[in-house]
Order: structure tokens, then C-alpha cells, then sequence
């Protein structure tokens, strides 16, 4: 991901995307807090309020079978009964319907029941009382088996039905002795806690001391509810408990509905990120990619095209200064061309006129003493006036060459490459220094592979001739000049061409290698300074290079590198 298009898209996805995650993920985890603490708090109130609610019915029930207990009435069937009666059965049924009660007994000293509301309630249900006298039949708990009952607390049910008995036991007592008790209750099984937890939307479970479940309501899931206990306060330790479960599921289906309209959005968010993202890398990066594109061609020295671009106010800003650098470096290079021409000008003038006096002082000197001869009627002026006309010649065909390289130099065309094998150069230069080569002065390579290239053929035989000259000279017909050609890798470039003419002479100095290409700058006592120029020029014409390397003692090798 290093291209600016690719970040821009992601950047703008992201962009996107995190925030409405965010806010989604954030919102359901709200939803899902406030929804489990209401629930928490509803469980914890109804739990709170159901067991307040039984503890209140069981004082309320032990204070009514306190009056109940001190009833005249009672008192005289039970007394008149003490075995139990049909009059007193149905007695104790309508005080168990006036008292709100689901069962009512009456029991003797010993606690073994004598009378009990459920008989009266079972003979009804047979059909003997009238019609419109039917009441449901009452539950009946479990003996105690003589052993006297506690004033309030939670029994078991004598019956099949599952659930406990809120019951509150009271003492009948004729002349201040006791004579028998009252016993009653309220059932609670499932239906009285479905009533007690409907309106709050809250299913109830009833524990036993034992940590059983004796009646429940509960038919939720455990993976999809809340659950919470509290202990009933009602008689001796240890105590029933009443537990309670409030269903998470629609809870849980509105989140999970929120985290797929979060998904959705989410994707369709992203999708639309990402289409934007697209379209405005498009606008951003083209801009810069032609930008990019204009510097490169700034950095190779095109500088003649100008650039204009519409896009947004700081690239367009950037866009006139890179064209107002490119105008600048246009002037600028003109005045530069102007100032190099200048000066090479006046470097040649002055080399000129340095390699033409050299000649000149010889020709003056053979001139004066020529007519210094002749006044004096010398009898040897026919020799000296050979040695003249030798001398003038000799520096005449000097300055001839000397012209002859300026010219070449000044006038150097532009190459016209064709495709060219190296087998031709060299042929050439062996017919050209034919007995150079059969001295053994000068070796080239032998011809077993061939190598082409596109190149002026004229203009490398001039290089590779001043290169062959300059090595010849620098031996001085003792040593050897070596030429060899081969194909390299060169870092950058692909393949290329690489020629070396190596010689055996005296070598160079660092300084002296560092100005051999410069116009005017020789070696040698008779040389112009223009052959290695020349020979730098047509290499750099070739869009090649060309170096020396070699030390002092070590002779001097010249490598030119041409791509193929």
C-alpha cells in the first residue's frame, strides 16, 4: 500500500467505516445494558414485592386464625364434637371461604386433626349441597403426627400437587386451657406465583429448605434470561426461597436486529467509502502522476514544453511553480549555453594562439638568421638557406595539422548510426596500422564472436584512431598497445559494448587523469589537447562513456562502455 490512490481509498474507508462501527457497537452495548438493568431491577423489585407480599398474607393469616381460634361458635362444635362433625366440617369451609383461605383444619391437643374445611369441600364437590354451592376442593397439608406446629410457617402439601403451604397455627383455649388448635393457610404452587409474576412479565420458582424446586412458572431458556433469589422470611431457619427469571430474548433479538442493521449499514458504508475513495484518489492522484511525469522530464532536460493542470487550488498552486521553475532553468540554461560557448571560445582562442606561436618562434628565428647570412655574404648560405626552407616547412605542416584539428573539433557532425559489427572497426584499424600490428607494437583481439551495434562507423574509427596514436605515442616504440572488446552488464543499463586499449607507457597521475578530456590540456610536448576531447565527444555522442584508469610505472588503460 505505498501508492497514494490506495490510501486514499482506505484512508477514506476507514473514515467511513470506524465511526459507524463505533457508534453501532456502542449503541447495542447501551441497548443491551439498559435493557438487563431494567430487567435486573423489575426481578429484584418483583422478588422484593412477592416476598413482602407472603410475609404480610402470613401475619395477616395468623391474626385471622387468632379471632377465629376465640370464635364461641367453633369453640361450641368442637367442644360438642371433639371427634369431629359434619357441622363442624362444613363450618370451618365457610369460614376457610370467608377468610380467604385454601385450607382450614381443626386439631386436638395431641395436633392430630379432628376437623378439616377440605371434607365439607369434598362432599359439595359429590353434589349433596344445593346447586350454586359448589366450591373447588381445598389442598390438605401433612399431619404433624403430634408434634405441635409453629404459629407461622412454610409445610409441605399433603396432596399430589407440587408446592408449599403458607400456614399459621392458633391455639383454642376453654377456661384459659387449651383445648385444641385452629390450622390454615394459603397454597403456593404455580398458579399463585404465575398470578403473583404476570404483571410484571416475571417467571417465579419456589425453593425448598432443601434447595428443591417445589413450584415453578419458569419455561425460559438459560441462555436467554436473568435470574435472581431472595430468601422468604417465614418461620425457622433454614428457609424456602422464592427465585425469579425475566426473559432476555426480545432483548436479545432487538440487539442482534441492531448488529445486522449495523452490518448492513456498515457494508453499504463501506461500499459507498470506498466508490468515493475511488473517485477522488482519481482526482488527486492523476494530478500528481502528471506532476511526477513533468519532473521527470524537468530532471532529463526537457524544458521546452509547458505544463498546465485543472484540479484543486494548492496542486494547481504547486503546478505554476513547477512551470515558473521550468522557465527559470530555460533562461537559465540558455544564459549558461551562451556563458559555456563564450568561454570555449575563448579557451580555443587561447589554445590556438598558444599552439601557433610555438611554430612561429622556429620560422622567425630560421628567417633572421637567413637574411642575418645573407647581408653578411656568408659562403655557407646555401646550406643555411636549405635549413630554413626545411624548418618553415616543418612548422607550416604543423600548423596545418594543428588547423586541421580545431577544424574537426569545431565542426564535429552529429553521428549517424547505422548497424555496424565490430569485426569491420577493427579491420580497418589493422589495415591502417598494418606494420604497427606486424611489430607486435599493436595487438587486437581475435575475431571469434561477433558483436553489433548501432553506432557511426566513421566517427568510432576516428575515437579508437586517437586512442591507438595516443597509446603508441606513450610507448615510443617500446612497449605494446593491446586493444580488446567485450560484452558487460553494465548497472542500469543492460548490455554493453566495452573497448579497452590498454598500453605499457609510463602511466598517469591522478591529477593528470582528471583533465584528460579537457580541450587543451596534453601531455606531450608537441600534442594540441584536442584528440581526448574529441574522443570524449563522440563517445558522449553515442550516449556512452569513456575512462582512463592506470598509475604511474603501470602504463594506462582507456575503456569506452556503448549500449548495444
Amino acid at each position: 500500500m505505498t501508492s497514494l490512490r490506495s490510501r486514499l481509498i482506505v484512508g477514506s474507508a476507514l473514515v467511513a467505516l470506524v465511526p459507524l462501527v463505533a457508534s453501532m457497537v456502542l449503541l447495542s452495548r447501551q441497548v443491551e445494558s439498559t435493557v438487563r438493568t431494567e430487567a435486573t431491577t423489575r426481578l429484584d423489585a418483583t422478588l422484593g414485592g412477592v416476598a413482602l407480599q407472603l410475609a404480610a398474607d402470613g401475619e395477616r393469616i395468623a391474626a385471622r386464625l387468632e379471632i377465629l381460634s376465640a370464635d364461641p361458635q367453633l369453640k361450641r362444635l368442637y367442644l360438642l364434637h371433639p371427634a369431629g362433625s359434619r357441622e363442624l366440617n362444613e363450618y370451618l369451609d365457610e369460614r376457610r371461604v370467608l377468610l380467604g383461605l385454601d385450607f382450614l383444619q381443626v386439631a386436638d391437643t395431641s395436633g392430630a386433626p379432628v376437623a378439616d374445611a377440605a371434607l365439607a369441600a369434598s362432599a359439595l364437590a359429590r353434589g349433596e349441597p344445593a346447586p350454586g354451592q359448589v366450591e373447588p376442593p381445598a389442598r390438605r397439608i401433612e399431619s404433624t403426627g403430634g408434634r405441635e406446629r409453629p404459629r407461622l410457617a412454610l409445610e409441605p402439601l399433603a396432596t399430589a400437587d407440587s408446592g408449599l403451604a403458607l400456614a399459621a397455627n392458633a391455639t383454642i383455649r376453654y377456661e384459659r386451657e387449651a383445648v385444641g388448635s385452629v390450622h390454615g393457610g394459603l397454597v403456593l404452587d404455580a398458579r399463585l406465583l404465575a398470578r403473583l409474576g404476570r404483571s410484571n412479565g416475571v417467571d417465579l420458582a419456589l425453593i425448598d429448605a432443601s434447595g428443591r424446586a417445589v413450584a415453578t412458572t419458569l419455561a425460559t431458556p438459560a441462555g436467554s434470561a436473568i435470574r435472581r433469589s431472595a430468601p422468604l422470611a417465614v418461620g425457622a431457619a433454614p428457609q424456602a426461597s422464592l427465585a425469579g427469571t425475566v426473559s432476555t430474548a426480545a432483548a436479545d433479538r432487538t440487539v442482534a436486529a441492531l448488529r445486522l442493521t449495523s452490518l448492513v449499514l456498515g457494508l453499504l458504508g463501506l461500499t459507498l467509502a470506498i466508490l468515493l475513495g475511488v473517485l477522488w484518489s482519481s482526482q488527486v492522484s492523476r494530478p500528481v502522476e502528471r506532476l511526477a511525469a513533468f519532473s521527470q522530464r524537468l530532471a532529463q532536460g526537457d524544458w521546452e514544453q509547458p505544463l498546465a493542470l485543472e484540479s484543486v487550488r494548492e496542486l494547481e498552486t504547486l503546478v505554476a511553480a513547477l512551470d515558473r521553475m521550468r522557465r527559470d532553468l530555460l533562461a537559465y540554461r540558455e544564459r549558461l549555453v551562451a556563458s559555456e560557448r563564450q568561454a570555449a571560445w575563448g579557451q580555443m582562442a587561447r589554445t590556438v594562439a598558444h599552439e601557433i606561436r610555438n611554430p612561429l618562434t622556429p620560422i622567425a628565428i630560421a628567417m633572421s638568421d637567413l637574411k642575418r647570412s645573407y647581408e653578411q655574404g656568408r659562403p655557407e648560405f646555401p646550406q643555411i638557406l636549405e635549413q630554413a626552407v626545411r624548418t618553415v616547412g616543418e612548422e607550416v605542416e604543423s600548423l596545418k595539422r594543428l588547423v586541421q584539428e580545431f577544424s574537426e573539433f569545431g565542426r564535429m557532425p552529429a553521428p549517424n548510426p547505422k548497424l555496424c559489427r565490430v569485426s569491420e572497426l577493427f579491420a580497418e584499424l589493422e589495415t591502417l596500422y598494418g606494420s604497427e600490428c606486424q611489430a607486435g607494437r599493436l595487438v587486437f583481439p581475435p575475431r571469434d564472436r561477433e558483436i553489433t551495434l548501432n553506432a557511426d562507423l566513421g566517427q568510432l574509427r576516428q575515437a579508437m584512431i586517437n586512442l591507438i596514436r595516443n597509446g603508441l605515442e606513450a610507448v615510443d616504440g617500446d612497449g605494446r598497445v593491446t586493444v580488446s572488446a567485450g560484452v558487460v552488464e553494465d548497472a542500469g543499463q543492460g548490455s554493453a559494448l566495452e573497448i579497452a586499449v590498454a598500453d605499457t607507457g609510463l602511466g598517469l597521475t591522478a591529477e593528470q587523469r582528471a583533465n584528460l578530456f579537457v580541450p587543451g590540456f596534453t601531455t606531450k610536448a608537441q600534442g594540441s589537447g584536442l584528440g581526448l576531447a574529441v574522443v570524449a565527444r563522440i563517445v558522449s555522442d553515442h550516449h556512452g562513456t569513456v575512462a582512463a584508469d592506470g598509475a604511474v610505472g603501470h602504463g594506462t588503460t582507456f575503456r569506452i562502455r556503448l549500449p548495444i
